[in-house]
């Protein structure tokens, strides 16, 4: 043999005595067309199995048998399954691919001869698919097939295969939110005020069955304490309809008909099924406080937000889902004492659909909480009839009242144009039965040319006899207790709104929002109207501008009027990175009379970004008041916690708030950060301190579990561990999972770890001679872990101090040995034990 076989024979044996680097080896060898032999008398003093050596050097040489593989088509993760490795006549053995494999790999001819043998019940890549491949990684366990892009089923963009979806382990959740908030005030006359708040929302899944519930707990030193119940449902997911069914306490949909709570069951489609390419909303809310404040959001009469915020302007983004209709009441409570409240529109947008999908919604039960409760039921279903003409048509049946909606959307290159047109009949107290007309038509449109987009222009008009059901509910009972009805909706005419934005490139961006609404009856016009500019310049200088004029209507032309501006510009103090603080000032105004100015300082305190902090100052002009103020906000591995401050001239606050999660399981309780509707459990037994690298800030905690608190349904997630920080003596043996959850799952992804010390053994033969390199090592289990190297090195991981090996290297009794350790009395300290040990 000439000098490169023998270099090359001393690398495979190299590769076995030190694994880590054997699997690139073994890669390389795999790829390799050679057939390579070992000459018995380079390894003098060796026993020596050819016949276990020879799978190590040939190509495909691996022994028949299932091997559990994860399983890449063309690059792309197809799943982890049983492998069949068939042998040949020639010593080599090829993956024999079973029809869930083919299938799962999208292979056109996915079928394969039906046989009770595991043989026989599977095809070669090149049977299944002409100018197929496939290459092993044995060491990896992995298997990666190339397969012609023609012999592929090509699935829409974002499909996953139904019978790959995930329903989730069996688990119980709670997402907590509290807020406590106090106010001291310097004069005795004044009453301090402390509150607390505390949101529970989560429940409990079985399978694909789930339980929901969202509640909150209210008290303050005034009107002490109250328990809210919001809703209460049991959710399924039916992916055969691409549906969900629910029943419970529920919200209508709210797509063409107001919102209503209700108790009782629906089953409507969940677009989230189909893939991205097949598919066809809480709105933001913005504002200005003066002090650190208590917002609340309220809709059709229930909080369903609450929070603590800084001086200055503010986003809120996190709405918990609600109905599709239904104004946002907002609330905010200064440390003052002073309260200012706005509302948001909050309605749907026109929805075009492509050709030949549908969407329908069936709804029924009783309603609660909207007046004088009634049975109901609704029934809307919408359809994509051609690339421009979507159909809509929707019904509303309840006590004494029907409404019939027809209507649809047209998209051509003037716009998206949706046009409905609703007939409500109602039984309304005193007057009896009115019949009445509502029309709607709403626009959207982006100009590319000048980059101008409308988001929504709308327009509503209804005829005096027409009335909403919620309107209807709410008359009966005012009447049945003495009382008269109001509401925007109740006597409203007609209502335009209009959204633009324009993009004015480098120079900034400009935005338009307005609406006006009239009624019958005497009340006056609402009308708003908000105008703002905004752009972001070099090293990290932003401006905006904004002014805003609001008219809210009442009777006997009674009204009020206000204009608002602020403008605020802000900067960093420094270059970049993520410990720069950002200094913001900003000036307020209004036509009251009153003039604000406020600077804050914010920043990290922390490089991995886990902690914030605030540091505000504010004047108010009119009461002649300065204000100081400020906060810390920390994001921990299983809750964030938030604390904040503020001193006027006439009292103090103080606030604190904690948001996270805890969920019950099979492997215990554990702790995590605020989780979404369909969320993960990651185990890893023995790998704590590994950081999970879908989710910043997550690592495997001493229990070996980690909560991944969002996943996206119906849609393929790869979950990855960095090993890079893990403590203790365990090994990670995969690190790379992938799921496809059902919505609402909460999955459980496994991770395998081999714990124990790692363990160096020389075996000789009680002849002294050594055990044959490539001899398979046993545990007591009967199960392989590792292949004997040259000069009887053999390399393991084991949790147990001492036991017994088994050596095999043929199929009869005397080729066989056993090898007892036991290192129960050694320095465990260090990364590797050496020992000698004799196999009998």
């Amino acid at each position: 043999m000439n000098k490169f076989a023998v270099l090359l024979s001393a690398s495979a044996f190299f590769f076995i005595l030190l694994p880590a680097w054997g699997k690139e080896i073994a890669a390389t060898l795999d790829s390799s067309e050679d057939r390579y032999t070992f000459d018995p008398q380079l390894f003098r003093g060796s026993r020596f199995s050819q016949d276990s050596l020879t799978r190590l050097a040939a190509p495909r040489s691996i022994v028949p048998g299932n091997y559990k593989m994860d399983v890449y088509t063309n690059n792309k993760l197809t799943g982890t399954y049983d492998v069949y490795f068939k042998g040949f006549a020639d010593g080599t053995s090829q993956p024999c691919l079973s029809p869930e494999v083919l299938e799962s790999a999208h292979i056109k001819n996915a079928q394969s001869p039906a046989s009770s043998s595991t043989e026989d019940n599977c095809v070669l890549i090149q049977e299944a698919a002409p100018g197929g491949t496939s290459r092993t990684n044995l060491p990896q366990l992995r298997l990666d097939l190339s397969v012609p892009q023609n012999q592929i089923r090509i699935p829409p963009r974002g499909y996953v295969d139904p019978n790959e979806l995930d329903d989730g382990a069996s688990m119980a959740f709670i997402n907590y939110l509290t807020n406590y908030y106090n106010v001291s005030y310097s004069e005795p006359s004044t009453p301090n005020q402390r509150s607390l708040w505390m949101s529970l929302s989560g429940g409990m899944n079985l399978g694909s069955w789930q339980y929901r519930q969202l509640s909150n707990f209210t008290w303050d030193n005034q009107n002490g304490n109250r328990w809210n119940n919001i809703r209460s449902y049991v959710q399924h997911p039916l992916p055969g309809l691409n549906s969900q069914l629910m029943f419970g306490q529920l919200i209508t949909k709210g797509r063409f008909f107001s919102g209503l709570n209700y108790r009782g069951a629906s089953i409507a489609t969940d677009e989230r099924m189909l893939p991205d390419s097949m598919r066809g909303y809480a709105p933001v809310i913005r504002g200005v406080a003066t002090t650190n404040a208590r917002v609340s959001v309220m809709q059709n009469g229930t909080e369903i937000y609450q929070t603590t915020v800084a001086p200055g302007p503010f986003e809120i983004t996190d709405l918990y889902p609600t109905s599709f209709s239904g104004d946002l009441d907002v609330s905010v409570t200064e440390a003052n004492g002073s309260v200012s409240r706005f509302s948001v529109p909050f309605s749907a947008v026109p929805e075009s659909m492509r050709p030949g999908i549908s969407r329908f919604n069936l709804e029924m039960g009783k309603t609660q909480d909207n007046g004088d409760d009634s049975f109901f039921s609704d029934v809307t279903w919408q359809h994509g009839l051609t690339n421009a003409v979507t159909f809509n048509t929707a019904t509303r049946i309840a006590d004494g009242y029907q409404a019939l909606m027809l209507g649809g959307v047209y998209a051509s290159a003037f716009g998206a144009i949706g046009a409905d047109l609703t007939w409500s009949h109602a039984r309304l107290p005193d007057t009896g039965y009115t019949d009445g007309w509502m029309s709607q038509l709403r626009w959207s449109k982006t100009f590319q040319p000048t980059n101008t987009t409308i988001s929504m222009a709308g327009y509503r008009y209804s005829t005096r006899g027409y009335h909403d059901l919620m309107d209807v509910l709410g008359a009966r009972e005012a009447q049945r207790n003495n009382q008269l009805w109001e509401s925007d909706s109740w006597r409203q005419q007609s209502r335009f709104e209009l959204t633009m934005n324009q993009s004015l490139a480098d120079f900034g961006n400009v935005f338009i929002s307005s609406s006006t609404q009239n009624y019958r009856g005497g009340k006056s016009r609402d009308t708003q109207l908000q105008l703002g500019y905004s752009n972001s310049f070099r090293y990290g200088i932003s401006i905006n501008l904004s002014v805003g004029r609001q008219h809210t209507g009442g009777y006997q032309n009674a009204g009020d009027m206000q204009t608002f501006t602020s403008l605020s510009l802000s900067f960093p103090l420094g270059g970049s990175g993520p410990r720069i603080p950002s200094l913001s000032n900003s000036w307020m105004h209004s036509t009251d009379g009153s003039d604000q100015y406020q600077s804050s300082l914010s920043g990290m305190l922390d490089t991995g970004q886990t902690a914030s902090y605030n540091l505000d100052v504010m004047r108010d002009q009119q009461y002649h008041q300065t204000t100081l103020s400020g906060g810390v906000q920390k994001r921990f591995s299983q809750a964030t916690v938030g604390v904040s401050a503020s001193r006027g001239n006439d009292y103090w606050q103080a606030a604190g708030n904690v948001q996270g999660a805890v969920v019950a399981h099979s492997g215990g309780i554990t702790f995590g950060p605020y989780l979404g509707d369909t969320f993960a459990l990651v185990e890893a037994k023995g790998a704590a301190g590994a950081k999970v690298f879908n989710s910043e800030h997550l690592e495997i905690n001493d229990s070996g579990y980690a909560l991944l608190p969002a996943i996206t349904p119906y849609r393929y997630n790869r979950i990855t561990l960095d090993p890079q920080d893990m403590e203790g003596d365990v090994e990670l043996l995969d690190n790379e999972k992938q799921i496809a959850p059902i919505a609402g799952a909460s999955a459980k992804v496994i991770f395998r770890t081999r714990n124990g010390k790692a363990l160096l053994i020389k075996a000789t033969r009680p002849d002294g001679s050594e055990p044959p390199a490539g001899a398979d090592v046993l545990d007591e289990n009967n199960t392989l872990i590792g292949i004997a190297g040259q000069n009887g090195q053999i390399y393991l991981r084991t949790d147990r101090p001492k036991g017994r090996l088994t050596l095999r290297w043929g199929n009869e009794p005397q080729d066989r040995c056993y090898l007892p350790y036991d290192f129960s009395g050694k320095e465990t300290a260090s990364p590797l034990i050496r020992l000698n040990a004799i196999c009998q």
